[in-house]
């Protein structure tokens, strides 16, 4: 439960405080600034009347924070969007999207980072993409979107191509997903779909090496 303190003289006061800019002065000092005590790993600083500061107890952006991140950007890109739908929306999805298969993808440099401490080879992780197809078809979608054009052979076989992109109502009634149809040799794949697939070709991978 979080504790909230009069900043001045440390006298603990109502939380309700937090939630309005209208505080009344502390009984014991007349202060209004608040501090508020959370979470062990989480620092929290009330530097005005009007807002604090929190500062995460890790500051590391080492595999693991980059995984958590990841994961919570797919449940985001997988949801179904509440603006407006309109040319400008889709398109921002289309960009979360595809900066999510760039992300993805680019979690194999903090895993081979710390492939040592980890027991495992840089190429034990290299090797892990090539020998999958949903993480091979990730590389190509994040080189891609990184660069164009891809410089080497396609990982996956063949190069990947964003050929159609469009917003659909969700089935629900409560906004709407993006399309993203790719072509990929003779076969369409939806690209959100591609990115779960992914996640979950990077969560077997993690288990398989015994890190989650």
């Amino acid at each position: 439960m979080n504790n909230v303190y009069c900043s001045s003289c440390g006298l603990e006061r109502p939380r309700e405080l937090t939630t309005t800019t209208e505080r009344p002065p502390c009984s014991q000092c007349g202060g209004t600034a608040l501090t508020i005590n959370l979470a062990i790993d989480e620092a929290v600083f009330a530097k005005t009347n009007l807002g604090s500061e929190i500062v995460p107890g890790s500051q590391k952006r080492d595999w693991k924070q980059r995984w958590q991140v990841l994961q919570g950007d797919l449940e985001v890109i997988s949801a179904p969007c509440t603006d407006v739908m309109s040319s400008n929306t889709i398109h921002t999805a289309l960009q979360r999207l595809c900066s999510f298969f760039i992300q993805a993808y680019h979690l194999k440099d903090a895993l081979k980072e710390a492939a040592p401490e980890l027991g495992l080879r840089g190429t034990d992780i290299e090797d892990a993409i090539t020998l999958d197809p949903r993480l091979a078809l990730l590389a190509d979608l994040a080189n891609l979107d990184k660069h164009l054009t891809l410089t080497r052979q396609p990982r996956s076989g063949f190069t990947p191509v964003i050929k159609t992109f469009s917003g659909v109502d969700d089935p629900s009634g409560h906004g709407w997903n993006l399309s993203a149809k790719i072509a990929h040799g003779n076969e369409l794949l939806d690209g959100v779909s591609a990115a779960k697939q992914a996640t979950d070709a990077w969560r077997e991978k993690l288990s398989m090496w015994g890190i989650v």
